[in-house]
This record gives structure tokens, C-alpha cells and sequence, in this order.
């Protein structure tokens, strides 16, 4: 470890630009080890600050992913799976973000039908039969959002899409 790529300063600036993202918004530990790559520090130094803001609990990837979770399970355009992805894609494992998805999926009561129905209701697909191409079409959408098969065959059903069934 070379003493110049771990100097106090540096590691001080390196910290400071994690707190500086994190100001904006929740990140994981990936993220920000990439942020401060991309901004030049080394290793060690990026290690240190990582360490110091880990210290002070501003990171915690676990928090991040279930926070992250309910936030897009809640805004009710992903399905579960898309939801891992994402996760996936901030540098969490994929036990993690299951872990992840599960927690939050509890924690505001996802209901994957109802989420796929809202997605479908945003294209005006509900409230009428939808020919076979507009159905397939329909399915792409919901498998693109990560919804399940499961989910996808009950919402899509005959083909009538009926706004009443996000009561049940």
C-alpha cells in the first residue's frame, strides 16, 4: 500500500463524495465503490471511506435493498422479479435481493395482480376483450416488468380485462 494513495486528505475527499451521493439518495456499497473509482481515488482510500460512512450507518446494503424493494414494489409498475434485477444491478447478490423482495413484498402487502392490472390499466388494456395480438402483447409487457407466469395467466385469463378485479 503506497503511503501517497492513502493520505488523510484523500481519504477525507473520498468520504465526502460518498456522503455527497448519499445525500441525493440511498446507495449501495457497489454504487458508491464505483463512483469513487470512476472519480480516480485507489483502492485504499476507497476502502477507507467506504469503511467510515459503513461506520457512521449511512451504508447498509441490507436497509438499501429492502428500502429499495418496497419503494418499486410500491409504486406498482415492477413485479417481483424486475424488482431482483434492479437490486441486481446495484451489486447486490441474487440471495439478496430475494431476501430483498421477500421482506419488503410483506412489508406493504404487494399484490402482484393488482400491480399487473395497474400496469395493464396505464396502456388502456382493462375494460375490454383484447384480440390475441393485444393479449400477447399484454403478456410481453407484464414479463418485461417481471411479473410471473402465474400472475400473467390469471390477469390476462379469457382475454377480458375487467378493472374490478383489483378489489380482489
Amino acid at each position: 500500500m503506497d503511503s501517497e494513495d492513502s493520505t488523510p486528505e484523500e481519504v477525507r475527499r473520498a468520504t465526502d463524495a460518498c456522503l455527497r451521493l448519499l445525500a441525493m439518495r440511498a446507495r449501495s456499497r457497489h454504487e458508491l465503490l464505483t463512483a469513487l473509482e470512476r472519480k480516480g481515488f485507489p483502492e485504499p482510500v476507497r476502502e477507507a471511506a467506504l469503511e467510515k460512512v459503513k461506520g457512521w450507518g449511512y451504508l447498509d446494503d441490507e436497509r438499501f435493498a429492502r428500502e429499495r424493494a418496497a419503494v418499486l414494489l410500491q409504486r406498482g409498475r415492477y413485479g417481483p422479479q424486475a424488482v431482483r434485477q434492479r437490486l441486481q444491478a446495484h451489486g447486490l447478490s441474487r440471495e439478496e435481493a430475494h431476501a430483498a423482495v421477500s421482506a419488503a413484498s410483506e412489508t406493504v402487502e404487494f399484490d402482484a395482480e393488482a400491480a399487473a392490472r395497474q400496469v395493464l390499466e396505464r396502456r388502456g388494456l382493462l375494460g375490454r376483450t383484447l384480440e390475441p395480438r393485444e393479449k400477447a402483447r399484454a403478456g410481453r409487457l407484464l414479463v418485461s416488468r417481471g411479473f410471473s407466469s402465474d400472475v400473467i395467466q390469471r390477469v390476462l385469463g379469457d382475454g377480458t380485462l375487467e378493472p374490478s378485479g383489483l378489489d380482489d
